[in-house]
């Protein structure tokens, strides 16, 4: 029987002798802070011990009069384990040394965000640096447009003409605004449409492609409106054209911009429908009060067309029939009603 004031000693753990005095004065100090025990060793606390399996490689377990201290060296450090028989409490030491792996992955962690930081400065300096340079292009004199060429006008007003080539002289080859040029131009009634190239360093030509004329009208102000195939009033004179084809009767006095009736809309198309063995023998168009079509022949013959409705096969059925009978016999063909009908002279 062991006394109790010895300590007990496994027979397949190591001697108490076997550990160096310098950890045994430091067991000693944690172990006054951190447990306080009895004097001696209760039965239990000896069951205790005894049921606890230690292999001989791991390490050295003492008992003392306050605390069980195990000591394993097979770890990577020195872990200090002091167990409180009243409390049951388990103290544990890590005294690892830190890392340097870590603190290397921290260290470039940093470096990559602060060049990370440094790459978007660069990008938003040298987008700055291009707007810069872009900006005293932009400004820059020897890319003010210089010559302005103008291509296919006749009825365009020159003073328009005029005010476009001035505005866009004073303005650079990259600055000036094409679409402001097309909508100042296009004010004109006569210009349908227009076309800008631009030749560096310093020319830019226009081209405008102007509306045709087809026929023309009177108006109940007595002036003529002269309109395109599509019914678009050109132009406002107080004469007389001579160039283009009438259409008798009074219509409405439009101002020039605007798109005249469908019936002055459909004598235009009819006209430009015409196959050229019958355009040379037209004399005249014409709109009665009611707005029915018709058209005159040089020869006097009166074709009416009526309503200005399918005038497509009623244009059709008047070409075959002035194919197979000469106009001088006849005073009226009426294809009105889709069936050609004659009247002789």
């Amino acid at each position: 029987m062991t006394s109790p004031d010895e300590p007990l000693v496994n027979s397949q753990e190591s001697a108490v002798t076997d550990v160096p005095a310098s950890l045994l004065g430091e067991l000693s100090e944690i172990l006054q802070k951190d447990v306080k025990q009895p004097s001696k060793t209760s039965d239990t606390m000896s069951e205790a011990i005894a049921e606890t399996s230690v292999a001989p490689s791991a390490g050295v377990v003492l008992e003392t009069e306050s605390s069980v201290i195990m000591i394993d060296d097979s770890l990577h450090d020195t872990v200090l384990v002091a167990e409180s028989a009243e409390q049951d409490r388990i103290l544990i030491i890590d005294r690892d040394e830190p890392d340097s792996s870590f603190e290397e992955r921290k260290k470039g962690r940093e470096r990559r965000e602060l060049l990370k930081k440094h790459r978007w400065k660069m990008i938003l300096g040298t987008g700055v640096i291009i707007v810069i340079i872009v900006i005293i292009l932009l400004a820059s004199p020897l890319f003010r447009i210089h010559d302005v060429d103008v291509d296919g006008r006749v009825y365009t007003s020159s003073d328009r003409v005029e005010q476009v080539i001035k505005m866009m002289r004073s303005q650079t080859i990259f600055s000036f605004d094409s679409d402001k040029v097309r909508q100042m131009l296009r004010q004109d009634p006569w210009v349908d449409d227009v076309r800008i190239t631009t030749h560096f360093p310093r020319r830019v030509v226009v081209e405008i492609s102007e509306r045709k004329p087809v026929v023309w009208f009177l108006g109940g102000d007595n002036k003529a409106r002269i309109i395109d195939s599509s019914g678009f009033v050109i132009s406002v004179t107080v004469g007389r054209p001579t160039k283009y084809l009438q259409v008798t009767g009074t219509g409405p006095s439009l101002e020039a911009g605007t798109i005249a009736d469908d019936v002055y809309r459909a004598a235009a198309q009819l006209y430009v429908a015409l196959p050229d063995e019958i355009r040379p023998k037209t004399k005249e168009l014409g709109v009665s009060f009611s707005g029915e079509l018709s058209m005159t022949l040089k020869s006097g013959t009166m074709v009416r067309f009526g309503p200005p409705t399918n005038l497509q096969n009623k244009l059709v059925a008047v070409v075959v029939l002035l194919r197979r009978q000469d106009p001088a016999g006849l005073a009226v063909i009426d294809v009105s009603t889709g069936e050609p009908t004659v009247q002789p002279r």
